[in-house]
C-alpha cells in the first residue's frame, strides 16, 4: 500500500505535468497569434495614419487654394464696384458732353439761320 500511493501521486503528477505543458503549449500558440494580430493591427495603424496624413496635406493644399480664390474673387469684386462707379461718372459725364452737343448743335443751327437770313438781306 505504500508503494501504490507513490505511484499513484506519480501518475497524477505526470498528468497534471502533462496538462499544464498542454495549456503552456495553447497559451504559447494564442501568444503567437495574439503578436501576429498585433503586427497585422499595426501595419494598418500605420497605413491608415499615412493615409491620415495625405489627406491633411492635401486639406492644407485644398485650404491654400481655397484662400487665395477668395482672395482673388474679393479683388474682383473691388475692382468691378471701382469700375461701376467710373462707368457712372462717365455716364453722367456722356449725358452733359450730349447735352452740350445739342445745345451747340441748336446754336449752329440758329447761326446757319441766321446767316441764311442775313445772306437773304444781303441779295434784297
Amino acid at each position: 500500500m505504500a508503494l501504490v500511493i507513490p505511484l499513484t501521486l506519480t501518475g497524477c503528477n505526470m498528468t497534471e505535468s502533462a496538462r499544464l505543458k498542454a495549456a503552456l503549449e495553447k497559451t504559447k500558440s494564442e501568444r503567437d497569434d495574439l503578436r501576429l494580430r498585433i503586427t497585422v493591427v499595426t501595419q494598418t495603424r500605420d497605413h491608415l495614419q499615412e493615409q491620415v496624413n495625405e489627406l491633411a496635406q492635401s486639406r492644407d493644399q485644398l485650404q491654400k487654394q481655397v484662400d487665395e480664390l477668395t482672395q482673388s474673387r474679393d479683388t474682383a469684386v473691388a475692382e468691378a464696384r471701382k469700375s461701376q462707379e467710373e462707368i457712372g461718372k462717365l455716364a453722367v459725364q456722356l449725358q452733359t458732353e450730349v447735352k452740350t452737343v445739342r445745345e451747340l448743335q441748336d446754336q449752329q443751327t440758329q447761326v446757319l439761320i441766321a446767316i441764311a437770313e442775313l445772306q437773304n438781306k444781303l441779295k434784297s
